[in-house]
């Protein structure tokens, strides 16, 4: 019984563990999509604004190439913060709940599965000792 209520636990724990999961990487694609969409506008306005600006400095094809490499780093940094995610608390937590809970499954399965063998192993035996009984009551005689 007790190794049906912990396989009950661990299943609880991981689907916590699941929900709490989907709604963090859900969130993180929403809000990389509306970041992505203002980000897209806002570079393009500041490239064309940038570009005026520097053609008025240097020849176009030098402004051009100092906002292509402008817009690299911003894009390189706006990966960087999209990749960063770490598991709550709550996700380590209802994993290691669930860990445990499967471990004292296993543990107690595997005293359930010896006691079926344990009662085999002992009615043999005193299957046996009845038998030598027998067979010494009857060279007695």
């Amino acid at each position: 019984m007790r190794s049906v209520d912990l396989l009950r636990i661990a299943i609880e724990a991981e689907t916590l563990r699941l929900r709490h999961m989907l709604r963090r990487h859900g969130t993180r694609a929403a809000l990389g999509v509306v970041a992505s969409v203002f980000a897209v506008s806002v570079l393009v306005l500041c490239d064309v604004a940038g570009w005026q600006v520097l053609r008025l400095y240097v020849t176009p094809l030098y402004a051009t190439l100092i906002l292509l490499g402008v817009n690299l780093v911003l894009a390189i940094a706006f990966m960087l913060l999209a990749v960063r995610s770490s598991p709550s608390h709550a996700e380590r937590e209802a994993l290691m709940i669930r860990q445990q809970a499967l471990q004292g499954a296993q543990g107690s399965l595997a005293l359930a599965a010896l006691v079926p063998v344990a009662g085999n192993i002992l009615r043999l035996g005193s299957r046996r000792e009845s038998r030598r009984w027998r067979l010494r009551s009857a060279s007695d005689r």
